[in-house]
């Protein structure tokens, strides 16, 4: 794999860097902490695994990296590239299984702090109206701001909105946004390289990757599956296209997207606003 630029959100690099080597993620973790003004953490231990189906719901929940903290706040990463309808709903629905962990006999004030940290590489937001790339979502009252807990904390780093700036300029969350873009230079990266520690470390691991055969197999399995993925998202709006707005509904429904996601093709294909997209999907379903 010598001789290419590395796609750092692919999800076998991802984990390789994130999931194996706690410092590198720490210090993920406290660029965000940090921006917040919030506390930073000194230690993670990893609950890397698949949650449990609910019995009533049925829904699998996975995740990317699950981490604890040493004073029990508890962190998912997820690293998202394709846009998915309901991002949002998604990630609290995450929150909410990592959150409501009480056991027998505890109390409510004993829930955890609970922090869900989401690399998207798309727009969740409008870029004309929300054009920063970052932010950062709790409960708080519509009308005087009032927070109801701090124990909710859900960020979103949208990295198409990442815009390059000299690196003596950018603060740790920039860098780390920097990183993960493909629209980095790799001068720029080795710059921002020698003032971070932790992004060097995140690189070096991924020369220690690349040299894995076992490693460069998954990363070509993932890689594969994302091309797919978008070429046959991208013919089927193509054909769709062609036989208008019901015509689009009919091919995205055979490849069995789900409704929020057809409507979000719709608005993107057509500029339609997302109630009459949802409509349109809703009469022809």
């Amino acid at each position: 794999m010598a001789g290419f630029r590395i796609n750092r959100t692919n999800d076998a690099v991802f984990k390789a860097v994130f999931a194996k080597h706690p410092q590198i993620t720490i210090a993920l973790i406290n660029a965000f902490f940090e921006f917040q003004g919030t506390e930073l953490i000194e230690d993670i231990e990893f609950i890397d695994r698949e949650m449990d189906a609910d019995e009533y719901e049925g829904k699998e929940s996975r995740l990317d990296i699950l981490g604890r903290t040493a004073s029990g706040t508890k962190v998912n990463i997820e690293m998202q590239v394709n846009a998915l309808a309901a991002m949002g709903e998604r990630s609290v629905y995450y929150w909410a299984r990592n959150y409501a962990d009480l056991k027998r006999g505890e109390e409510y004030d004993q829930l955890n702090r609970t922090v869900a940290i989401n690399i998207l590489g798309f727009n969740l937001f409008d870029a004309s109206r929300y054009p920063d790339m970052h932010s950062c979502f709790g409960i708080y009252d519509m009308t005087t701001g009032c927070q109801l807990t701090d124990k909710l904390e859900i960020h979103f780093l949208e990295l198409l909105k990442f815009k390059g700036k000299n690196v003596k300029d950018m603060n740790r969350m920039e860098k780390w946004a920097a990183y993960f873009s493909p629209s980095t230079p790799d001068e720029e990266l080795a710059e921002i390289a020698a003032s971070e520690i932790a992004i060097k470390e995140a690189m070096e691991v991924e020369g220690v990757f690349t040299k894995d055969e076992v490693a460069k197999r998954s990363y070509e399995k993932a890689e594969k599956f994302r091309r797919d993925q978008a070429a046959q998202l991208k013919y089927a709006e193509k054909k769709g296209e062609e036989k208008g707005i019901l015509g689009t509904i009919a091919v995205l429904k055979s490849l069995n997207l789900d409704k929020g996601t057809i409507a979000l093709k719709l608005t993107e294909a057509f500029g339609l606003d997302d109630k009459a997209a949802k409509g349109y999907v809703e009469a022809n379903w």
